[in-house]
């Protein structure tokens, strides 16, 4: 695998050496009528129908189990889509407690709500509103590439996105904090869509000028942007420093005028200030606050602020190992966790750096010198995205994939409008990167669909769910449940979050409000309350063979603590169900 990185590393980097010298030395070929070459709207519906299909196979199992912060929002929905509460009875609220010492974006969980009620809790529900919307993002980004240059080079940078592992990978498995990127680049979309064209002053004051075509383009996206600060705490690091650039550009160039500047203040604040409220109220540690249509709430136990780099104890020490790190996982796409990136590929295919580089480049001078105003203020807020992507990765404390997620739609972006100008230019190119990348994503398939999604099964505690869910069809009134994982160790919390998503448990009778379990598969004839009937520990020999209706979901090298001749118990993976014979 890595013979062939190198190959390909080498292969487009020659590529774009061979370019830039014909390019310097005019002999290059095809610059002529570049977008009547053949990006005919048959390919793009085929290319529409690949980006879709594959990211729908085999969605409900692969990756195999489920992820415990996917689950955790996975109850706080179903909660919400029944009871308009998470599972600790908070109504509405504008930020999840979490695991206590960490909260949790919510904006994921919503949007999960109108799946559960449509069809049903599962995993392939769950996982559907991220699909959703990672092809909403997708829109997006072809939709800023037609903006940025045109429709072939759209086509281009779809095709890259399609086949892209980082984007690919995140839309399968749901994730709160993977929502951000999607709802960004939707934001991005309409702002050089609304900000295109020079308003006329006078006309821009007017109740008629406030809500015109472009006007209304420029506030939707402010929804958007709202809505980034509930989908992930990194938001408050990326957005508003974004929104304030854009805003002091927008302005000095007279896209817009203060009215509408203060209208679009209005959208994005006006749907945000709950949790800016919630930020608040936890800095100051003040009490929850409970409006009718959200809460604010309090979290007395948060560590989560030691992960910013302003509250480190030594911010210059700490800055320099953000950056160490924001190189190692951006640029240099070193092995990351396994369910954000595949060691072989990275985020972006490891051979596409130097295409990135020169997708920048492209869109640096693009920014300074193209002839139409549009396309010179959307390249320009491109890079302003970037920049303030580069910033958030220095904030936070040794960035992973997922903490710094937010970057990797531009450089999608840089990729696609490379390699649009590679093949404009120089039509030779075209075919040396179609074969590279061709050659990359059928091995990048290949591995998730086969040993990566093998791999997964323990990661995503496979073999622990389908215990869970196979004792809980059994009518025990005790369930001990271990709370050691092979790969993980032990944690009461997250086989408590995996035992209530395979259980389908209800956030009421989870509270002690109702003795009515409400679970998948379960009779409800003996009605016992949670805390009693839910134990997680490893059992004693007393609680083994004391209790007179107990299931038991422990690891398999617990099997001899079972006597078979009064228990039956079956195997799932690296755990035993050990259930009282009748």
């Amino acid at each position: 695998m890595k013979t062939i990185n190198l190959i390909s590393l080498f292969a487009l980097t020659g590529v774009l050496a061979v370019c830039a010298l014909e390019k310097k030395e005019g002999r290059v070929h095809g610059g002529a009528g570049g977008e009547k070459q053949g990006y005919g709207f048959p390919f793009l519906l085929f290319l529409i129908y690949g980006l879709i299909a594959i990211r729908c196979i085999g969605l409900g199992e692969i990756p195999g189990g489920f992820n415990q912060d996917g689950a955790m929002g996975a109850v706080d929905a179903l909660a919400l889509a029944r009871h308009g509460t998470d599972r600790f009875g908070t109504w509405l609220p504008a930020h999840f407690k979490g695991w206590g010492y960490g909260q949790m974006s919510v904006f994921l969980s919503y949007l999960t709500v109108p799946f559960i009620w449509l069809f049903g809790f599962d995993s392939l529900t769950v996982r559907l509103p991220m699909l959703v919307l990672s092809l909403a993002g997708a829109c997006a980004a072809y939709g800023i590439a037609k903006r940025l240059i045109s429709s072939g080079a759209a086509v281009c940078v779809l095709a890259f996105l399609a086949v892209n592992p980082w984007h690919f990978m995140q839309s399968r498995w749901a994730l709160d904090c993977n929502a951000f990127p999607h709802l960004f680049l939707l934001g991005l979309y309409f702002l050089t869509q609304g900000a295109a064209g020079r308003p006329e002053n006078e006309s821009a004051l007017t109740c008629k000028g406030l809500l015109s075509r472009g006007s209304r383009k420029l506030y939707l996206s402010m929804v958007f942007f709202g809505l980034c600060m509930y989908a992930y705490g990194v938001s408050f690091y990326m957005v508003p420093f974004f929104l304030l650039a854009a805003c002091v550009i927008l302005l000095v160039r007279r896209r817009i005028v203060m009215g509408q500047a203060f209208v679009c203040a209005l959208v994005y604040f006006g749907i945000s200030f709950p949790i800016y409220g919630t930020m608040l109220i936890n800095f100051m540690k003040w009490d929850t606050v409970s409006l009718p249509f959200t809460t604010m709430p309090y979290f007395a136990d948060s560590v989560r602020s030691g992960d910013i780099v302003f509250f480190s104890e030594h911010p210059l020490k700490q800055l320099i190992s953000n950056l160490n790190a924001l190189i190692r996982v951006v640029f240099l796409q070193k092995p990351d966790l396994i369910w954000n990136a595949i060691d072989d590929f990275g985020t972006m295919y490891q051979c596409s750096m130097p295409v990135i580089f020169a997708g920048f480049g492209i869109s640096v001078y693009q920014a300074g010198r193209n002839k139409d105003p549009d396309k010179r203020l959307s390249f320009l807020l491109l890079l302003v995205y970037w920049s303030c992507s580069i910033f958030t990765g220095m904030c936070i404390n040794n960035v992973n994939v997922n903490r710094i997620n937010i970057i990797f739609y531009s450089h999608i972006l840089f990729a696609g409008i490379a390699v649009y100008y590679l093949a404009k230019e120089w039509r030779r190119a075209a075919a040396v990167v179609v074969l590279v990348y061709c050659l990359q994503s059928l091995l990048f398939f290949h591995q998730y669909f086969t040993s990566w999604a093998q791999r997964m099964e323990d990661m995503f505690y496979k073999d622990f769910l389908e215990a869970a869910e196979y004792a809980g069809q059994a009518q025990c009134d005790v369930y001990y449940i271990t709370p050691d994982t092979p790969v993980y160790g032990a944690s009461v919390q997250r086989n408590e979050i995996l035992t209530m998503f395979a259980l389908e448990i209800d956030a009421e009778y989870y509270r002690g409000e109702t003795d009515s379990l409400h679970g998948k598969g379960i009779s409800c004839g003996n009605e016992v309350p949670y805390q009693r009937r839910f134990r997680y520990k490893d059992p004693t020999a007393e609680e083994i063979y004391g209790e007179s209706n107990a299931g038991f979901v422990v690891m398999d090298w617990q099997r001899s603590w079972f006597d078979e001749e009064r228990f039956e118990v079956r195997r799932f993976g690296d755990y035993i169900v050990a259930l009282p014979r009748r």
